[in-house]
């Protein structure tokens, strides 16, 4: 749950990121899709452009605050979480990072993945 937290924390980050509002006489190219940037620029309209710097910082925190999470639980139970549970094992096997089952194609009768809590 904690790395699903983070993977969607730095989805929204990287949205963010994208947006590009006019501020002042700037008009800078558009990168997302017009309904998304619509909406964004709204937001930032409404929070005279403090709201989406605001955000930026506030995913950063969590962003840390999950980071220093995964640190204390790879501690504290060093054999409940794979340090690299995206990277291939030595079976060959990919967990998938959103529910911890085996991607497609493995070994139906390897168990190692359902230990993730």
């Amino acid at each position: 749950m904690v790395l699903a937290a983070k993977q969607i924390t730095k989805e929204l980050q990287d949205v963010l990121c994208q947006d590009r509002t006019p501020i002042g006489n700037t008009r800078p190219q558009p990168i997302l899709e017009p309904s998304i940037q619509r909406c964004l620029t709204h937001f930032s309209l409404i929070s005279h452009g403090f709201g989406t710097p605001a955000l930026s910082a506030a995913f950063a925190t969590l962003q840390n605050c999950l980071t220093e999470m995964l640190k204390y639980i790879e501690k504290a139970f060093p054999n409940s979480i794979p340090p690299h549970p995206t990277t291939p094992s030595s079976g060959g096997n990919v967990v998938n990072k959103m529910d911890g089952s085996p991607s497609k194609g493995d070994d139906k009768n390897d168990n190692r993945a359902k230990d993730i809590v």
